[in-house]
């Protein structure tokens, strides 16, 4: 964690000759920066905290010139991180309303900025709260969040809930008012720190029951009928189609919906094949956002179109019943892998960079970990995808017995 109040100021001299001085903080939502003016030239400059994804990237932007660079003042070539950083150029004039929950008065206060322009990158960073709860006794912990992730914040341990009523893809830009609100709040406390907000949030494995309030798979208390539940998506760039060419493709042209039929067979097909071979032991289950296509009486389809509260509970609890989830790779993969008691993600071509970011384990074997949580490419024949499914349904307990024993030499 890095401490904003009081603020320790560096020193930056501007290409001028003359220096930066401090003028206060700019918060842009994923980013967090110091605003500094040349007190020569009045150049501005912005230099994002090392928080949240910064703590990896960390960037300096210079709105006169529109350049951004990195912290050794190398050039960066604009990407998805650097846009939003430059989007302060451009803000958005409009109200944000905060609503303040203070549940436990503090002077001293740790924050932990989850706002995004990504679901999942938000889910990760709010999960921070897991240790950061668990070691930090002094201090108040107040957490920003945007109203779909306010369900998920433990009950105990947090000191104010900071609510910006904004959605995800509104934090793509920057808005004046709310970074000039979230700095009024400050003047409430005599210290404040931010938190570092990891991006992979800890090394130990996630309580989700603490966060949801539900729990997740048991092995050794199943469910009569245990489900196997597909994650659904239907953005486009998300689908269930193994030539990624062919998506880019359609896309570029504006066509790309038309794959969904092709991603609704192929969720048909897998179903028929698996319950050809493993009958009605088994629930068949379909969760997530969309509603394209009619499913067949044997599969439920739990699709919804909207979220708030209540569905996503109901959604975990489908997934805290289900011995396994699929999916492609996204933050759609998140929850469900938390909950079930076992996760087979298809990572589609290009994202071996993201891998297992998408996962959250509970295993404390390696071995068990890589049998209960398998990453296979999207583009796998449909009917390798239905032997692997099949084997760790049916076969984990097997597995399993091959590291029950004693200690005997």
């Amino acid at each position: 964690m890095i401490q904003i109040k009081p603020y320790n100021i560096s020193n930056y001299s501007c290409s001028c000759g003359g220096e930066f001085q401090f003028q206060g903080f700019t918060w842009q939502g994923l980013h967090i920066c110091e605003t500094l003016i040349c007190n020569s030239c009045g150049k501005i400059r912005y230099n994002s905290l090392p928080v949240n994804q910064s703590e990896i990237e960390q960037y300096s932007y210079f709105p006169d010139s529109e350049t951004t660079t990195d912290i050794k003042g190398n050039p960066v070539t604009e990407n998805w991180f650097s846009s939003k950083l430059k989007s302060i150029s451009c803000p958005a004039n409009d109200d944000v309303t905060i609503d303040i929950e203070k549940r436990k008065i503090y002077d001293e206060v740790i924050i932990l900025n989850t706002l995004d322009y990504v679901y999942g990158h938000s889910f990760l960073y709010l999960l921070n709260l897991q240790r950061i709860i668990k070691t930090e006794k002094k201090k108040g912990i107040i957490v920003i969040v945007q109203p779909m992730l306010k369900w998920l914040i433990p009950g105990d341990g947090i000191a104010e809930i900071w609510t910006v009523q904004l959605g995800f893809s509104k934090l793509s830009g920057y808005h004046k008012v709310l970074s000039d609100k979230i700095n009024t709040e400050l003047e409430r406390f005599s210290k404040v720190w931010l938190s570092s907000a990891h991006i992979i949030p800890t090394n130990e494995n996630i309580d989700i029951e603490s966060f949801t309030g539900i729990k997740p798979y048991h092995f050794q208390n199943e469910p009569v009928k245990p489900g196997i539940t597909m994650i659904w998506r239907q953005d486009p760039d998300r689908l269930w189609v193994r030539n990624i060419y062919l998506l880019k493709g359609l896309k570029k042209l504006g066509f790309k919906k038309i794959l969904i039929p092709v991603q609704f067979f192929r969720t048909l097909l897998i179903f028929r094949l698996l319950r050809k071979e493993l009958g009605d032991h088994y629930t068949y289950s379909v969760a997530g956002p969309g509603k394209f296509g009619r499913l067949p009486s044997y599969i439920k389809d739990e699709r919804v179109t909207s979220f708030n509260e209540e569905v996503e509970r109901k959604l975990c609890r489908i997934y805290s019943e289900s011995i396994l989830v699929f999916g492609i790779h996204g933050s759609g993969m998140l929850l469900p892998s938390a909950h079930a008691g076992m996760t087979l993600c298809l990572m589609p071509s290009k994202r071996w960079g993201n891998f297992a970011e998408d996962l959250l384990f509970s295993e404390n074997d390696a071995r068990t970990a890589i049998f209960q949580k398998r990453i296979i490419p999207l583009n796998l024949n449909i009917f390798d995808l239905q032997d692997i499914i099949i084997d760790m349904v049916t076969g984990r307990s097997q597995f399993i017995k091959k590291f029950i024993h004693n200690e005997e030499l």
